[in-house]
């Protein structure tokens, strides 16, 4: 089965038409047999929407979960970043927005929010071991794998497996610049067909056989099919090409035109009319077509009778967003201040207020502003502080929190950069513990202190606050400290302006931290 879903894949590395001499844009991996596998549930699709049978209410939005498979070679390297994967999510739902159609992100009950499992070369460039990709799915959401090269060509940007029922993509393309990939792919997952069908590997153009008249019947025969050639008047457009009537005759046009230009080469239908090509529609190649790419409104309602149907019931759900629309403030981020120097370079608190309407904030971290450097790091999280451990020495580097939520993503990040300093933190005497630290510092007296704490393994300890006389001013007994990050509070209740000494006391060891609490 592998192999023959590969050699199906390849009819699709689609070619220019000899005689052209012009250069191809990328091009989708879904193949004209892949296609017709859909074909009869396309069919179904617009008879229900033409006899109004399909549940297409566009007063209700209809959330559709997606779940993203972010797949790295087997090292574990070259996997895509988040932050361009939120930024695509905003993107598709603009694009669905028409239908009423939001895609939210749909956590796996096993690898989470996103699937990082997947480390194998065999997925990231070929997608050969669909036995793996199949045990990752999952099984209530549409499934998209971001892989470096999709079917083992720089050709093919992104295609739709119907026998696997999941999308697979480059990840240059998962980028959110409206590109119109990954809205493409999911109109094939949704059963649509490429407007140009019948002309996958044979654009028509000068040099092609009778031009400028166009054969009757179209050049590519999948499966020793005939394909209608698709006339400009209409009259054939429910058994040609892709068997939607209102979009007009594309005959592969924008696989050797450059760019979303209107067409003007004078290719005529086989009746001798001049065709006039939809260049913005998501299904045609038509390229840089940026907020002008559309779904056509026959297009519409089979993608909304195909979610309808009982072949999507595994997407059904209960979901309700707790917001959708996310504000990020100007101050978002509050430590370290911007183009500050850490006391420590091994211990640097990264802290940012809480945002209405979001439940995650996406925390970038690296040493160049494209976040781009084998350096940086990423990190999802619920809370609004992170302690950093691992950053080198005098260095500086570029930070930003995005807050976001499982359906809206397209809130903006606020960044800050900072240097570290070449210290090191001071040795704590706790075996157990790792790095820590308490903030804020400088505080006020009616501050909540937090204490953060990065433990190696479990164990017991009492904080205290001492004043500058050693006398013992606030506590906190029977402390838990599992391994890992824990944060402590301790509310400074009304303490004096001055210097005081947080304590950290276990069986077999202390730590100190100086706090300055300031009016």
């Amino acid at each position: 089965m592998k192999k023959q879903i590969f050699v199906s894949l390849a009819f699709c590395l689609l070619l220019i038409h000899g005689a052209t001499g012009q250069t191809t844009n990328g091009v989708c991996g879904t193949s004209p047999e892949n296609q017709l596998l859909s074909a009869d549930r396309l069919k179904e699709n617009l008879l229900k929407a033409e006899n109004g049978q399909a549940v297409t209410d566009r007063s209700a939005v209809q959330y559709v979960p997606i779940h993203f498979h972010i797949v790295g070679d087997a090292s574990g390297g070259g996997k895509h970043n988040e932050s361009s994967i939120l930024d695509q999510l905003c993107d598709m739902n603009e694009a669905y927005a028409p239908m009423e159609i939001r895609f939210y992100l749909r956590a796996h009950p096993t690898y989470g929010l996103f699937d990082y499992s997947i480390n194998n070369d065999d997925v990231n460039t070929m997608q050969t071991n669909t036995f793996l990709m199949a045990n990752r799915r999952h099984n209530n959401a549409l499934n998209v794998y971001v892989v470096s090269q999709a079917s083992g060509t720089d050709n093919v940007l992104a295609y739709y497996s119907p026998q696997n029922d999941w999308v697979v993509s480059r990840k240059n393309q998962i980028n959110g610049t409206y590109n119109g990939t990954l809205p493409h792919e999911v109109g094939h997952f949704f059963s649509l067909m490429h407007t140009f069908f019948g002309y996958e590997d044979n654009s028509f153009g000068p040099g092609s056989a009778g031009w400028p008249i166009a054969p009757v019947i179209s050049p590519y025969h999948p499966n020793g099919q005939n394909i209608p050639t698709e006339r400009q008047n209409g009259s054939n457009c429910s058994t040609a090409a892709d068997m939607i009537c209102d979009t007009p005759p594309d005959y592969n046009f924008g696989l050797i035109q450059s760019g979303c230009n209107a067409y003007n080469g004078g290719a005529k239908d086989p009746l001798g009319t001049l065709v006039d090509p939809s260049e913005s529609n998501f299904m045609g190649y038509f390229s840089n077509c940026s907020t002008n790419y559309h779904f056509s409104p026959m297009q519409q309602a089979a993608i909304l009778a195909d979610l309808a149907s009982p072949f999507r019931n595994y997407l059904d759900n209960n979901f309700s967003p707790i917001a959708t629309n996310i504000t990020t403030p100007i101050d978002l981020l509050t430590g370290p201040a911007d183009a500050d120097t850490t006391e420590y370079y091994n211990e640097v608190l990264l802290q940012w207020q809480s945002v209405t309407g979001a439940n995650m904030y996406l925390l970038d971290i690296d040493i160049n502003g494209f976040y781009s450097s084998p350096l940086r790091q990423s990190f999802i999280l619920t809370g609004t502080s992170k302690l950093m451990t691992n950053l080198a020495k005098n260095k500086k580097y570029f930070w930003r929190v995005r807050p976001f939520n499982e359906y809206y993503t397209c809130a903006e990040a606020r960044e800050r950069t900072f240097r570290t300093s070449s210290a090191t933190s001071s040795t704590a005497d706790i075996a157990e513990l790792d790095k820590w630290t308490v903030a804020p510092n400088p505080a006020a007296g009616n501050d909540q202190l937090r204490v953060f704490l990065n433990a190696t393994s479990h164990f017991d300890a009492e904080l205290r606050v001492l004043d500058a006389t050693g006398r013992q001013v606030l506590q906190l007994e029977n402390q838990s400290i599992p391994a890992g990050e824990t944060v402590l509070s301790l509310p400074l209740s009304g303490l004096a302006e001055g210097l005081y000494f947080v304590v950290l006391q276990s069986g077999t060891g202390s730590a100190v931290r100086k706090l300055m609490v300031a009016r």
